[in-house]
């Protein structure tokens, strides 16, 4: 019967390196995509507030349009003594 040597279970320097920029890694990850999450999260409010109509609150300035832009938002749209195309 012939014996073996043990295997090493210590990590070398390197090996540890290595395995803590890989954990590094994973935490970075799994961080950029919570934050992607809750950015989709706050668009998706925030669209889905912008075109949502408005309750009709008696107030005027709930329909103004904007100076300089037509209720199409196109900027100069409609303006007198231009040609329509």
């Amino acid at each position: 019967m012939r014996l073996e040597a043990p295997i090493c279970r210590h990590r070398t320097g390197l090996f540890r390196l290595i395995g803590d920029v890989m954990d590094d890694v994973k935490l970075f990850t799994d961080d950029c995509l919570d934050r992607a999450a809750g950015l989709e999260h706050d668009l998706r409010r925030a669209v889905s507030d912008a075109v949502r109509p408005e309750k009709n609150t008696g107030n005027k300035a709930a329909t103004t349009v904007p100076a300089g832009r037509t209720a199409t938002g196109r900027p100069g749209a409609g303006k007198p003594g231009r040609a329509v195309g």
